[in-house]
């Protein structure tokens, strides 16, 4: 089978947990080579993923005539540059979130992605997730307004970590939100007239992202309140013909709506996908308080787990399965909604061996989720509500 071949600039922990195994599992695409600084990743993706060559200079891969596809994965400081020098080499480049983090290196994107053949596409992974897909395919029957109500608390995330300094001036709503503002727009069609944001000092912040229909997107975004048992995301969407409930990527609950039903979404990447399409999303919630939060879990026996979409009511024994599956390795038992990242980078690849137009976000939509983030940032700053108007460069 004809394949694309690929070279990954940065295999941290983000890429080596996603990215390459998704690579590395796909038909038509094939690792041709990894950079990064760090000489033991090297060594141990160079066993695992078995590239033609690993390397500490990422210009050789912009240089490799046989690479037609680089993936950044650097820290989001480097992204602009890398992404430039990536395009002007002749490839396609698939980088990261967020593209980049001020206006200027805003135009110096854009401008390489107009001046050179090959495709950008940032990381906006929600977009492809099977849950969002079937939400959309619901929603788009409804009439409008809607009004959006999307929750991401982090906390545990990227701030609590002792020891991290790099994202501690940076902006939470821009390196994480991000994705919700991409979200926002694939979900409305179109972009805010008026935005607000307002919040905590240490960013546990509500924004409100008003359009000219009557639409309402709002978004709760946290950095330091919140639980790591409670699920990450969830989002509700109110119309006048009924509404829809996703949590973490797993459980769509539909109400109201004629010939529709509530949907479950098997786990990414997990040895529990099965037990939890057929026990539901309780089961979901109680194995990640027996493996993630063990100093805080439930106790299964107060919790009644029944099928999700079955009349007999047998109960699923959590602490057994658990038990049953503790020697398993850890990529088997990580829970981890699927998010689309799988869907959204094979599709990028596909149409880079196609040569195809993809559908996955541009510099466009890397742009308009930053600019949305500054509108939001200077909003809290002023403390007052914004207009907000999408501009081309």
């Amino acid at each position: 089978m004809e394949q694309v071949n690929v070279g990954f600039i940065g295999a941290g922990s983000f890429i080596s947990r996603i990215h390459l195994p998704s690579a590395a599992q796909c038909e038509f695409i094939r690792i041709r080579a990894i950079a990064d600084l760090d000489p033991e990743r090297l060594r141990a993706h160079a066993e695992n993923f078995a590239p033609d060559y690993t390397t500490d200079d990422y210009k050789k891969i912009l240089q490799d005539p046989e690479i037609k596809l680089v993936v950044v994965g650097t820290r989001q400081d480097t992204h602009a540059r890398l992404i430039v020098e990536s395009l002007d080499a002749g490839k396609w480049v698939w980088c990261e979130k967020p593209m980049c983090e001020t206006p200027e290196e805003e135009a110096a994107v854009i401008a390489a992605e107009k001046r050179n053949p090959g495709r950008l596409a940032i990381g906006f992974n929600r977009r492809f997730a099977p849950a969002i897909v079937k939400t959309m395919e619901i929603l788009r029957k409804l009439p409008r307004p809607w009004i959006v109500n999307y929750r991401l608390q982090s906390k545990g995330g990227y701030k609590a970590r002792k020891g991290d300094t790099f994202y501690v001036d940076r902006p939470h709503v821009i390196y994480e939100g991000c994705h919700l503002l991409d979200l926002s727009k694939f979900i409305m069609g179109s972009a805010p007239e008026r935005v607000f944001m307002s919040g905590t000092k240490d960013e546990n912040d509500i924004a409100i992202l008003e359009y000219a229909d009557g639409s309402r997107f709002l978004l709760t975004i946290t950095s330091h309140a919140g639980a790591v048992f409670l699920e990450k995301e969830m989002m509700e969407i109110y119309t006048s013909e009924g509404a829809l409930s996703m949590r973490d990527f797993i459980e769509l609950k539909v109400r109201d709506i004629p010939g529709e039903k509530d949907c479950l979404f098997a786990p990414k990447q997990t040895a529990y996908g099965p037990l939890v399409k057929r026990w539901g999303y309780d089961c979901w919630e109680l194995l990640h308080s027996e493996i993630l939060t063990p100093d805080a879990k439930l106790n299964p026996a107060l919790v009644q787990i029944t099928p999700a979409f079955e009349e007999i009511p047998y109960a699923a024994d959590i602490a057994k399965i658990c038990e049953e599956t503790r020697d398993l390795h850890w990529e088997a038992r990580n829970l981890v909604g699927d998010k689309g990242w799988g869907e959204a980078f094979r599709h990028f690849a596909r149409a880079c061996l196609d040569g195809t137009e993809p559908l996955t976000a541009d510099g466009k939509a890397g742009k308009f989720a930053n600019d949305l983030g500054f509108a939001l940032l200077e909003s809290k700053k002023q403390g007052i509500p914004l207009p907000f108007t999408e501009r081309d460069l």
